[in-house]
């Protein structure tokens, strides 16, 4: 009996010590974004949480977008727990992979994967000729012409461009009026004249 308990309390402290390690081991927490969703947004970057510091000398973060091109941007950065990369602008709509491998401060290296969607709305013709008419109507407001200022009779410093189209006429015609008197009075002087040589 006393036997048979030896064996179990090795076959016990044996499993206990072989557990021990591997529950010493980093493992990932939580990501952002997080896996299998879809989002509405292009992220501007990866993050990945542990349950215990990362080593910063082996860490790195990719990210393979659906034209299986590498949409991560810059070096991994680590701080503590905490790994980062960021992303490259104008990710298009699709299936996104992230991939991560790094290390644990004991050692131990952990990699994995997990994916998520982006699906960014485009925009609708109708909302695109919205915004043409409203930028249309701004532009015609801001172009329309300023009243020409109104005419002062009392100014004499009024141009003439400034007068009314009345009041050019009656002066053009009362212009007119006085040289068609000054020409009469000249054929009369003209002819007075012809009679007393005579």
């Amino acid at each position: 009996m006393k036997r048979l308990f030896l064996i179990v309390a090795t076959i016990c402290g044996a499993a206990l010590l072989g557990a021990t390690p591997a529950a010493a081991h980093s493992e990932l927490v939580s990501s952002d974004p997080p896996a299998d969703v879809t989002l509405e947004f292009a992220p501007i970057g990866v993050g990945l949480v542990f349950n215990q510091n990362i080593n910063e000398s082996f860490a790195t973060i990719s990210l393979v977008g659906p034209d299986e091109q590498q949409w991560s941007q810059g070096s991994t950065t680590v701080d503590g727990p905490d790994v980062t990369v960021s992303v490259k602008d104008g990710l298009p709509n699709g299936d996104y992979t992230v991939g991560y491998r790094v290390t644990s401060a004991d050692g131990h290296p952990i990699s994995g994967s997990y994916t998520f969607s982006v699906d960014v709305a485009a925009t609708t013709p109708a909302e695109s000729n919205v915004a043409a008419a409203e930028s249309s109507g701004a532009n015609s407001t801001s172009a329309t012409p300023s009243a020409a200022p109104a005419y002062d009779p009392a100014d004499p410093a009024a141009s003439e461009g400034e007068r009314p189209p009345k009041q050019n006429t009656m002066m053009l015609l009362s212009i007119v009026a006085i040289a068609v008197l000054l020409l009469g009075a000249i054929a009369l002087a003209l002819v007075f004249r012809a009679k007393n040589k005579q």
